[in-house]
């Protein structure tokens, strides 16, 4: 006999299982190819500029362009509204094969133009596949288990430039040569992850949504729950326009994104250059840098956000991530960055900082404060604006540091972590062991409904 309970509540209360650790791998691998990208193309700077005859500005464009700026803005902006009105999977469908085909372009790039082209064309498809992974992970975790299963895709974003940068070393011998590995690499692990993913299963809150039964159905018998499904499609259609209603979650969400992002993003692609101010002349230094912030960041995730995130109050661990890295730049405004210890001392600090709760936890709130209908219009919309403001921020930075020094940086990086105490605390729900309709519930007062339309 069938149970009758809901089935949104039925894949809220169901039990941690393989099969969603092995959809959340498959989904979060889009954030191995975003990061792995980014590093890729930081690893790479040295030989594009000698290669290619690159000035500052040169560089600069390339960044701004790139899956670190403008062009994933531009690719979540586009990609959020589909995701809505065909799903999170049809997303999946054909995304990375662009990827492949932008990542293969950079890899027999023989000019400058060719190797903007490749990255433009990387970064629009990241735009697409992130935000997307993260609506889809979000909707199908269990409530009691969506902070473990979403800091997936951060651990992912770490890894990904840890294997990149190993190999960048490994390959440094071979000159101009090195930069084709990467991306060629890059090439092939996102058409594997393409074919994996034709097994991955549909949102059901989307699914719900739309009225697919038959889809509900499919992800609670491979969950093993033995529950009747019965859906009402939605009447109305949702429209692009329908996300201003959640304004303050954008007003909370937008900020916070890009106090946390431009000095994250700095580090990911600029990380290099500032190594060079403490005397660290070879690119394998910059590298292995990088890699012990990546290696922080993952040991933070792994021994305090996994752990911590669906039992204890959200908004403190958040504050608490945000005020370690707020100490980690602090210390650089006073002091040369060319000093090897106080380098250590930022990188380790903001590894660790934004490792154990400031970006998984920004993740998480993400898709937390805005209905299936238009979740994923939602996080196209503010990764957008992170990914631009970044893009903006790139093509200054290299200057803003030659003039000023990198203490600059850090006095704007340290202002930023602050801000983004304040408004966690005072703004962010403690959303943990919450369903996804019960934290918009509460986080608006009420007056949003934000409930797929399931009935038993």
């Amino acid at each position: 006999m069938m149970d009758s309970q809901d089935p949104i509540k039925a894949i809220d209360e169901s039990n941690l299982t393989s099969k969603h650790y092995r959809w959340t791998t498959l989904s979060a691998m889009g954030d191995f190819l975003d990061a792995g990208s980014i590093v890729a193309g930081a690893a790479s700077v040295s030989v594009w500029s000698s290669y290619f005859h690159l000035s500052p500005l040169l560089l600069g464009i390339i960044a701004s362009l790139s899956p670190n700026a403008f062009a994933a803005g531009i690719g979540a902006l586009v990609a959020g509204p589909l995701g809505d009105k065909y799903g999170r999977k049809a997303i999946y469908m054909y995304d990375l094969i662009f990827y492949a085909i932008g990542a293969l372009i950079i890899t027999f790039s023989i000019n400058y133009f060719m190797l903007v082209l490749g990255y433009i064309i990387v970064g629009l498809t990241v735009g697409i596949d992130v935000p997307t992974s993260w609506s889809l992970i979000a909707e199908y975790a269990p409530r009691k288990h969506r902070g473990r299963l979403m800091s997936f895709t951060n651990l992912f974003w770490y890894i990904g430039p840890i294997v990149i940068l190993l190999i960048g070393i490994a390959t440094t011998p071979l000159g101009v040569v090195s930069f084709r590995v990467l991306f060629g690499l890059l090439a092939i692990v996102s058409i594997v992850t393409w074919l994996l993913r034709r097994g991955l299963i549909e949102s059901p809150r989307w699914a719900a949504v739309k009225g697919k039964e038959e889809i509900v159905k499919k992800v609670l018998d491979e969950l093993g729950e033995n529950v009747s499904v019965k859906t009402s499609k939605s009447e109305s259609k949702a429209k692009w326009s329908d996300m201003f209603k959640y304004w303050k979650g954008l007003a909370f969400m937008i900020p916070i994104y890009i106090f946390w992002g431009i000095p994250a993003g700095t580090f990911g692609f600029f990380l290099p250059f500032f190594i060079e101010d403490i005397g660290a002349k070879s690119p394998i230094t910059g590298d292995l840098v990088q890699i012990a912030w990546f290696v922080t960041a993952i040991i933070g995730v792994v021994a305090v956000y996994m752990q911590l995130s669906d039992k204890v109050n959200r908004k403190v661990l958040y504050a608490i991530g945000s005020a370690i890295c707020a100490i980690g730049f602090a210390l650089p405004i006073g002091l040369p960055f060319k000093i090897l210890w106080v380098a250590l001392f930022n990188v380790f600090l903001f590894g660790f900082g934004h490792g154990m709760a400031l970006w998984p936890q920004t993740r998480v709130w993400s898709v937390e404060l805005f209905p299936t209908e238009i979740r994923n219009t939602a996080q196209g919309f503010i990764w957008a604006w992170m990914r631009i403001s970044l893009g903006i921020w790139s093509l200054f930075v290299l200057d803003i540091i030659n003039a000023i020094g990198y203490s600059a940086v850090a006095a704007i990086a340290t202002s930023f972590f602050i801000m983004n105490i304040i408004l966690g605390l005072l703004i962010g729900p403690s959303s943990q062991g919450k369903s996804l309709e019960e934290v918009i519930k509460e986080f608006y007062g009420g007056k949003v409904p934000a409930s797929p339309p399931v009935s038993k």
